[in-house]
């Protein structure tokens, strides 16, 4: 062997080797992209037929909302999948106002439909569902207590049981509406429009003047009132149903 073709034959052994190697980067350059860009299966979803508690955090008014304006509420209680908790108390849930109708001389049926789109958790991660709002339930009421005037300085109030105590006037009357008697005649009138309309899936809600009805295409539940435009306040409690909708 000359020595022309010992110095030419390293020279060709590295392009080989060289073409090898760049091959290779480019193939596993590919996996990488491939695997990058394929979309991320959920690890968590709601089983159908799972009950939501929840607690709306921002007022909805019939006569302001638009459709399509967000619904934001909290969860009240943690939410199971398989034994396992998916989604804890405090999670945030995300919606969408559906319908919206006040109520007027014209037509005395207002109208609000709400629909849930997803919960989000604390750490940020989506889980999308879809659900039916099954029942309503008025704000907790604010409890106050009475409270008595302190003690002049340097006494006991311990050592002079006798000593009359006054207390600060409490609240008149509760801070949220009382649900209606059916039997007061001021309002049989409205329970009667409401026992009388031509769906035979409309139910009374727990706050007075509400009830819930079918959706116009079936896929859920509105809130109606037939007395008044349709205003759930901030606090108002939720109880959904995940899954396909009742058509």
């Amino acid at each position: 062997m000359t020595l022309q073709q010992v110095l030419v034959l390293p020279t060709f052994v590295g392009l080989a080797l060289l073409g090898i190697g760049h091959s290779g980067v480019t193939s596993l350059r590919s996996a990488i992209s491939v695997f990058q860009t394929a979309p991320a299966e959920p690890t968590v979803r709601l089983e159908d037929g799972s009950i939501l508690y929840a607690e709306l955090t921002k007022t909805l008014d019939a006569k302001k909302a638009k459709v399509g304006d967000p619904v934001n509420a909290v969860l009240l209680a943690d939410v199971l999948a398989h034994g396992k908790i998916v989604a804890r108390h405090d999670a945030k849930l995300l919606g969408h106002v559906t319908e919206a109708q006040v109520h007027s001389k014209d037509t005395p049926e207002s109208r609000l439909g709400i629909a849930f789109d997803k919960v989000i958790l604390k750490g940020g991660q989506e889980i999308p569902f879809s659900a039916v709002l099954m029942a309503l339930r008025p704000a907790p009421r604010l409890q106050v207590e009475s409270m008595s005037t302190p003690a002049p300085p340097g006494t006991n109030p311990a050592s002079s049981p006798q000593q009359e105590q006054r207390h600060y006037p409490m609240p008149k009357g509760p801070s949220v509406p009382q649900p209606a008697s059916s039997r007061d005649p001021a309002n049989r009138k409205d329970i009667d429009s409401i026992a009388h309309t031509t769906s035979n899936d409309m139910a009374l809600s727990d706050i007075e003047g509400l009830s819930l009805d079918n959706s116009a295409d079936g896929s859920n539940r509105v809130v109606v009132s037939l007395s008044q435009t349709v205003k759930l306040e901030s606090g108002v409690r939720l109880e959904l149903k995940t899954g396909a909708a009742k058509q």
